[in-house]
């Protein structure tokens, strides 16, 4: 729940409307006319000489840190107990960072509580907006990402509140940057706007620069929401004004790569092509080494999708270059990969694949391993190349580890983040306590002053009390159904894939724990359910060679398919990527290897449309009944069901794809052959110890 501080009465328009609904007599109304006056705010006073000292603060702070700490200091002596509470607030938050920067955070923490009683005691919207923005980006960037979050919604609520250009834009920006941290995109999409609106006709020298900032972020989240079309536009009309303005040239490089990522996003990969290459242009106009080379490598890595090798190695080679010389060990492992790459294209298997490897395991000391992902598919691809099948598949199969372990992480931070909004929304408590304390004093003081004025009236101040109660009744009602729609709606996205619309991961794990509390196996032990795991064949090839836009329709198309498929009471999730999972209720291993049929069918028949073109798409699958072979869930609980399947599903991809391996029952106990069914099923298979069945899809000559 948030309180609103500064508002004690309603606004003047609705006032009047309260009582021209209820007729109330003339001298009731004025009364009520005088007292709406308070409500209004007005900005704070300031002290213009030291807010133009620390607006060149600012100024000095893009290009030359050192000089901005002196001028800080040589501001410290003018701040006195004179100074107004919004030019000291204002020099106290600039303070605050340097000493984040150097470390000394207990000094910075005495400041920040300083300015909390400052707001406090002023009850300013503009004054809580900065000290609130300020509070949230410390501690955030501190890495306490709880204590932080608690200050965002009351930070909402005084950033729309507040009067001064400046103050709206810091406060708005700074919501924005950490909403888009959460990955809450559209609202953090919102808080930009309303950060570009504060300042849209401000004529502070910074102005420009801020704007151009605000276009490349709103672009950015608009490429995350996959608004492509949108985050064009905003991109080239930053483009337009950078180019007008040689203050903003440094924006002028921005603004070509962002239009790149974007273009080759859609596919427009001679688009892309050119505006890296105006980029590539401009960052050597402004000696931005760095960028530089970012532009190379994405420049090479269009000529390598384009198959225009040499021109690719050229263009590595460059980026290369300037890697090994700053000694920038990112740029030299991308650029050495790439090369690798490259030679495997031209045929020298050996030597780029070697070069590869080396690079994947530098990659795993340099970044994080969903970076590595994309890294181990490219070096997938050079086996098939090079038609390693089963180095292939080792490298498949590490990958799908990986995506496991990367799957897990991703479920304890969501839990970490669950626990931190719970922690901020207690935090939040906290502060509303505090404020409404603050509210009844003021109230008490404000009732005594009012008594010698209006005793006359006091029956008219009765019947606002009650209007004033039943309008905060209402609005705080309509604020609970608000968010009751906002937590439903919450729920319903937690447990579906936002692409295909199917269920998530997450859903899996709620479901089998329903499943475990049921009673169903007991009651009707004969029966049994189907688990079908499959992957899309050669899905990263139309990603490379159609655009992501392509993939995405494949995903979309498929997952219709597989939904018409099944029956009301089966289940299809998005299992991660190009992977989908089947659970169909109450079949045999019979109707199961039938119906593993009829989805390798239904993939593989007829093409996928995307704009002109027509994409032959087949799938490989594993699949297996659930509980398996007559074991007890205890036994074989579902996920190392779910592994048997995996492993059967890359059994697919090894032995040519478009296929699918079922497992149908064990030739020996399988206390005896555990562990070689969890480590190499096809080694188990040859053995003899599983009993297979093989489906293959569409015949070859109806595929492209």
């Amino acid at each position: 729940m948030s309180i609103d501080i500064t508002v004690k009465y309603p606004k003047m328009h609705e006032t009047w409307l309260w009582f021209r609904q209820r007729s109330i007599q003339g001298t009731c109304w004025l009364l009520l006319l005088w007292l709406s006056m308070g409500a209004l705010h007005a900005a704070p006073e300031v002290d213009a000489r030291l807010e133009a000292k620390l607006e060149q603060y600012l100024q000095l702070t893009t290009h030359d840190q050192k000089a901005a700490a002196e001028l800080l200091q040589q501001i410290a002596p003018d701040i006195t107990a004179l100074t107004p509470a919004a030019t000291k607030v204002r020099f106290n938050g600039y303070l605050t960072s340097q000493l984040s920067l150097e470390k000394n955070y207990p000094a910075a923490d005495q400041l920040l509580q300083e300015n909390w009683q400052i707001a406090e005691q002023q009850q300013d919207a503009d004054i809580w907006a900065e000290v609130l923005a300020d509070h949230l980006q410390q501690y955030w960037g501190r890495g306490e990402s709880a204590r932080a979050v608690s200050y965002l919604d009351t930070l909402l609520q005084y950033a729309a509140k507040a009067t001064q250009s400046r103050v709206r834009y810091y406060a708005w920006n700074t919501a924005a940057r950490f909403q888009s941290w959460q990955g809450k995109y559209e609202l953090a999409l919102a808080s930009y706007h309303q950060a570009y609106a504060s300042i849209e006709h401000d004529e502070n020298p910074r102005t420009p620069f801020r704007k151009m900032y605000l276009k490349s972020s709103i672009a950015n989240l608009h490429g995350s929401l996959r608004n492509y079309p949108l985050a064009i536009t905003t991109i080239q009309e930053g483009l337009a004004e950078s180019k007008n303005n040689p203050d903003l040239a440094s924006h002028v490089t921005d603004f070509y790569i962002q239009e790149g990522y974007v273009l080759v996003e859609v596919g427009e990969l001679e688009a892309a092509l050119q505006s890296y290459q105006q980029g590539l242009v401009s960052a050597r106009n402004l000696k931005d080494t760095f960028s530089e080379a970012l532009l190379q490598n994405n420049i090479g890595d269009i000529y390598l999708r384009q198959r225009k090798l040499d021109l690719a190695a050229s263009y590595f080679e460059q980026s290369l270059a300037f890697g090994i010389s700053k000694q920038d060990k990112p740029t030299i492992a991308l650029s050495t990969f790439n090369l690798g790459y490259v030679q495997v294209l031209q045929g020298n298997y050996e030597k780029g694949i070697a070069q590869m490897q080396a690079m994947i395991k530098e990659f795993g000391t340099l970044g994080g391993k969903a970076d590595l992902l994309a890294y181990l598919l490219e070096l997938a691809d050079a086996h098939r190349f090079a038609g390693k099948h089963q180095d292939e598949a080792d490298v498949l199969r590490q990958y799908n580890q990986l995506s496991s372990e990367i799957f897990q992480t991703d479920r304890e931070k969501q839990l970490n983040q669950l626990q931190e909004e719970f922690s901020a929304k207690e935090k939040t408590k906290e502060i509303a306590v505090l404020t409404q304390q603050n509210q009844l004093k003021e109230v008490q003081i404000e009732r005594q002053n009012l008594q010698q004025i209006v005793t006359m009236l006091i029956g008219v101040v009765v019947v606002l009390a009650s209007c004033l109660l039943f309008l905060l009744y209402r609005k705080v009602r309509q604020a609970n159904l608000k968010l009751k729609e906002a937590n439903d709606k919450l729920a319903y996205q937690s447990l579906r894939d936002p692409l295909t619309g199917l269920f998530n991961r997450r859903s899996l794990l709620e479901h089998m724990e329903r499943r475990q509390q049921s009673d169903r196996r007991i009651a009707a032990p004969q029966l049994t359910d189907g688990f079908i795991l499959l992957d899309i064949d050669f899905f990263k090839h139309i990603n490379d060679h159609y655009g992501h836009a392509a993939g995405d329709a494949v995903l979309v198309e498929i997952a219709k398919r597989l939904t018409t498929l099944t029956r009301t009471d089966d289940m299809v999730w998005r299992w991660g990527g190009e992977e989908f999972l089947i659970l169909l209720r109450r079949v045999d291993m019979t109707a199961l290897t039938n119906f593993t049929q009829r989805v390798l069918d239904v993939i593989g028949s007829s093409t996928i449309t995307f704009g002109k073109q027509q994409l032959q798409v087949t799938a490989s699958a594993g699949f297996l009944t659930y509980p398996f072979a007559g074991l007890d869930e205890q036994t074989l609980n579902w996920p190392k069901a779910l592994q048997l399947a995996d492993m059967a599903l890359y059994l697919g991809k090894v032995h040519g794809r478009n296929r699918a391996y079922g497992l149908l029952g064990l030739n020996q106990p399988y206390q005896d052959i555990a562990a070689k069914l969890e480590t190499d099923l096809s080694l188990a298979i040859e053995q003899g110890l599983v009993e297979v069945v093989l489906v293959e899809g569409p015949a070859k000559d109806l595929r492209h």
